[in-house]
């Protein structure tokens, strides 16, 4: 489908008088250029170099540096907030984009957007023949303020609608049952309560043997909200993540609740999977409490912190190294599941509007239907 924070590494502390100094140096930096310099985008600049600096010393290129406007923005994207269409989708090629998902009060469902519309033509561009690529190109590059969709619906009657961007809500944890009783968590990020709706997920599992858990294309997030979701399904004591200041400088971080969840559970990852969230599926593997099936992870095994850093403005450095319950690093490589599957990627005929078959999901149906996943 298409659609941070802890501190342990050691970061130079900043010192009144180092702050006076830079302060000296932009003073007259700003006399020497006048009308082409303002102070603070000299400010901000500098803190850049050190973002990016900090970063190459980390090996990451995720470094960033906001105001405070785009800090309380960062809040509320882990609060689940976003802009855009509110839907998520998947490409069928040769017959356009298939609607997987609709949030609740965003700008597609109040646009008549139902999930299982096909998309046959975005600011009436046809995808009738275009392959994957080209039709995932074309979407891509669109940013406008409004999109008119041309949707094949259930029924094969063709209706036009048009979009405005807005704002929507994804929630922490979206949930499904397939055949009949195999319940279904997908995570898109691990913000704010995430950890709680999981619990709340796996506590209304009276009757299932297993769930599935998919963090495909999960977009990270809190470190903190990793650590209490994987709780869930640990012992006490068990290693959650080894965390550090370097590679070779870690230490344990276990888990300290009786587990939730003391049944099976399948966790789906892809290349989409990185950061915070590999760690939460190298927990579960590690330990012997998940079967990971998909493709490698990102393979993106460090966390990230934010520091005040003067002027209003805030830092957001990737601080903190990451590595397994076994000490493994994932770092670059990615983790490997235990059952390899790639996606479809599957040309479907133009007649009728059956989705394009998740293969991944359908084989953690499977191994929890046959009894595969202990």
């Amino acid at each position: 489908m298409w659609c941070l924070y802890a501190t342990l590494v050691w970061i130079p502390s900043v010192h009144a008088q180092e702050v006076e100094g830079l302060e000296k140096v932009l003073v007259g930096i700003q006399q020497t250029f006048p009308e082409e310099v303002a102070s603070d985008e000299l400010y901000q600049a500098a803190l850049e170099g050190v973002a990016q600096h900090l970063g190459d010393l980390m090996g990451v290129d995720g470094n960033r540096v906001w105001t405070a406007e785009e800090h309380r923005d960062q809040d509320a994207w882990m609060a689940g907030h976003r802009e855009g269409i509110g839907a998520e989708f998947t490409i069928i090629a040769g017959r356009g984009i298939r609607i997987t998902a609709v949030f609740d009060d965003g700008p597609a469902a109040s646009a008549g957007v139902e999930e299982g519309d096909v998309v046959v033509s975005m600011n009436d561009h046809p995808f009738t023949g275009q392959s994957a690529s080209s039709i995932h190109g074309f979407v891509s590059q669109h940013s406008g303020v409004s999109t008119t969709l041309d949707l094949r619906k259930s029924d094969g009657a063709i209706r036009r609608v048009t979009v405005q961007r807005g704002s929507y809500r994804i929630p922490a944890v979206r949930t499904t049952v397939f055949d009949d009783n195999t319940p279904v968590a997908r995570i898109p990020f691990f913000g704010k309560g995430t950890a709680a709706a999981i619990a709340a997920f796996l506590r209304a599992q009276r009757s299932a043997h297993a769930v599935v858990i998919d963090l495909r294309d999960n977009e990270e997030g809190s470190m903190t909200e990793v650590i209490a979701a994987a709780d869930l399904f640990l012992d006490p004591g068990s290693i959650v993540v080894n965390k550090g200041r370097t590679p070779t400088q870690m230490s344990p971080v276990t888990a300290s609740e009786p587990a939730v969840w003391a049944r099976s559970v399948v966790v789906l990852v892809n290349q989409g999977t990185r950061g915070v969230a590999e760690a939460f599926a190298a927990a579960l593997k590690d330990n012997g409490r998940g079967v990971l099936v998909g493709t490698r992870s990102a393979g993106l095994a460090v966390a990230s912190s934010v520091y005040p850093a003067g002027r209003g403005y805030m830092m957001k450095v990737a601080d903190v190294h990451l590595a397994s319950p076994s000490g493994e690093s994932w770092s670059r490589r990615g983790l490997a599941p235990n059952v390899v599957v790639e996606s479809s990627g599957l040309s479907l005929s133009m007649s009728g509007v059956d989705s394009p078959p998740d293969l991944q999901r359908e084989t953690a149906i499977r191994l929890i239907s046959s009894s595969g996943v202990r």
